[in-house]
């Protein structure tokens, strides 16, 4: 299988009273929820020869910044890392701040996909070209984020 390059997803969601707490503050799950669509659509444009993808595991999730009612939230992902069957995907979420209208990094993750073929067997997903220096260092940190998480679940099974 020769190597392809990981194309980056982009999406928006303006949060609305539904998504949040008493306090006007997003749920961190209902984040997740989103990033976790978002990672599995990267996973399945990436793996376009899997019948479907499935969430292996969630890694290294950070909530730096709070998101309230009102924001607008782009959710920025990409493959960083490829094993057999396994994709280590990178998503960011970013907050509109209107005062100085930017960007900032709200939350992150590294979310583990598997590729499955029709009958939920893994199948063999393309080799990820990291040739540029940013694709390399993504690379490293993805291989970390997946050797943490298969040591995590050898430790859970034992």
């Amino acid at each position: 299988m020769k190597k392809k390059s990981a194309e980056i997803i982009v999406s928006h969601r303006q949060v609305f009273p539904n998504d949040a707490n008493p306090s006007g503050n997003m749920f961190g799950g209902r984040i997740m929820e989103i990033m976790d669509v978002t990672a599995s659509i990267t996973a399945s444009r990436y793996a376009s020869n899997a019948h479907h993808c499935v969430t292996a595991s969630v890694e290294t999730v950070q909530f730096n910044l709070p998101v309230h009612i009102g924001d607008i939230l782009k959710f920025v992902s990409q493959v960083v890392h490829t094993g057999h069957s396994s994709m280590v995907i990178r998503v960011i979420v970013q907050r509109y701040n209107r005062n100085t209208q930017l960007d900032e990094i709200c939350t992150s993750a590294h979310l583990i996909f598997v590729a499955m073929n029709a009958d939920d067997k893994p199948i063999a997903v393309p080799e990820l070209d990291v040739s540029s220096p940013a694709a390399k260092r993504a690379w490293e940190i993805g291989s970390k984020v997946r050797e943490k998480s298969l040591k995590i679940k050898s430790m859970n099974e034992s």
